[in-house]
């Protein structure tokens, strides 16, 4: 059954107070755009009333209005400075960008104008014990036709917190392809920005049979609007067979803040040979529930693997399983049609932050 919110009554949309206990009614229902309509309409109404353009922010918030919900957070501030409330709507704004250091001294101005305050301090201790390292594991199988031998992966990378904004990582990944084996080490750095965030990578495999002798990587995310971002990542990759270098424009988009996510990329290769290919990938994720996500994607695209650049179409679709807050089983299965023969993996791995 599908259910439906109950139509505001005449009288209330009339009475400014009564419609705002109706709004707050609303967001704390879990109706967080009814929520947003009904304060718009008390704000016009009654433009310095402090309390509705805080729960306007909070009703923001919550649908990952992002830009919105700070401005309505900062008028509130304007107009009161010592409200303890929008100071730590503004913290949460901060820990939903990414950004720990204003999220930190957002919150603590929360703690001191209201120290009894419980929310207050429960966001203050999840701030102070936001974890710093992170464990990924991933370990993977394929299957060839026409009796190839199999494929097999497995790969570990360790990640770290430098500061509030810089991220370090180092990943060895260990590969087997007919019969041949690589071992693959990369180190990268990433560095967030108030709208987004870049990173460098370095990598290579020493005495490669076809994986890259080294490769260097960079790119970036930036959020145009609170549900728009535009990516740009670039390689340039040596092979044994020769140098292959990658641009990959893109965009992603929020759907459904928070639930819904596609993302998209143009993929731009120059192959080994010098030729110059195209494709594209498509990629959406869906959360569920707040405990499992699923995925599911479609490329055609050029791919560099066994020392020469093919055209490859491929299915993938995965799941993101939260063991706890920190501990992460993820699944997946790709299915790939390599021309020369088809390629079907199973994967599976974990990830936790401590």
């Amino acid at each position: 059954m599908i259910a439906i919110a109950p139509e505001t009554p005449a009288i209330v949309q009339a009475d400014p107070q009564a419609l705002y206990e109706a709004a707050v009614a609303d967001r704390r229902a879990g109706r967080p755009a009814d929520a947003v309509a009904k304060l718009e309409v008390v704000l016009a109404a009654r433009p310095d009333n402090v309390d509705a353009r805080l729960n306007l922010g909070l009703a923001l918030l919550a649908l990952g209005r992002l830009d919105q919900a700070e401005a309505a957070f900062a008028a509130v501030i304007a107009r009161s400075p010592d409200y303890a409330d929008a100071h730590a709507g503004l913290a949460r704004v901060a820990q939903r960008r990414g950004d720990p250091a204003t999220a930190r001294r957002e919150s603590a101005e929360a703690s001191r104008l209201a120290p009894a305050d419980a929310e207050a301090a429960a966001l203050a201790r999840s701030l102070a014990t936001e974890p710093r390292w992170g464990l990924d594991i991933h370990t993977s199988r394929s299957a060839l036709s026409g009796g190839l031998p199999d494929w097999s992966e497995a790969r570990i990378a360790v990640s770290r917190s430098l500061g509030d904004r810089w991220n370090g990582a180092l990943a060895v990944e260990a590969t087997e392809r007919f019969d041949h084996h690589d071992t693959y080490v990369e180190a990268r750095l990433d560095h967030r920005l108030r709208r987004g965030g870049v990173y460098a990578s370095l990598g290579g495999a020493p005495d490669a049979d076809y994986r890259p002798e080294s490769s260097l990587g960079l790119g970036g995310e930036i959020r145009l609007t609170d549900r728009l971002s535009a990516t740009l990542d670039g390689s340039a990759a040596r092979y044994a067979a020769g140098r292959v270098t990658t641009l990959q424009p893109g965009a992603i988009i929020e759907v459904v803040p928070d639930r819904l996510q596609l993302a998209a990329r143009w993929i731009i290769v120059r192959d080994e040979t010098g030729d110059d290919r195209q494709g594209y990938s498509i990629q959406s994720r869906w959360q569920i529930v707040n405990r499992l996500g699923l995925r599911l994607g479609y490329a055609a695209a050029p791919e560099s693997s066994e020392g020469f650049t093919v055209d490859v179409t491929a299915w993938n679709v995965g799941a993101d399983v939260s063991l706890t807050d920190r501990l992460v089983l993820r699944l997946g299965a790709v299915s790939e049609d390599r021309g020369a023969y088809d390629r079907q993996e199973g994967s599976v791995g974990l990830g936790l932050r401590f």
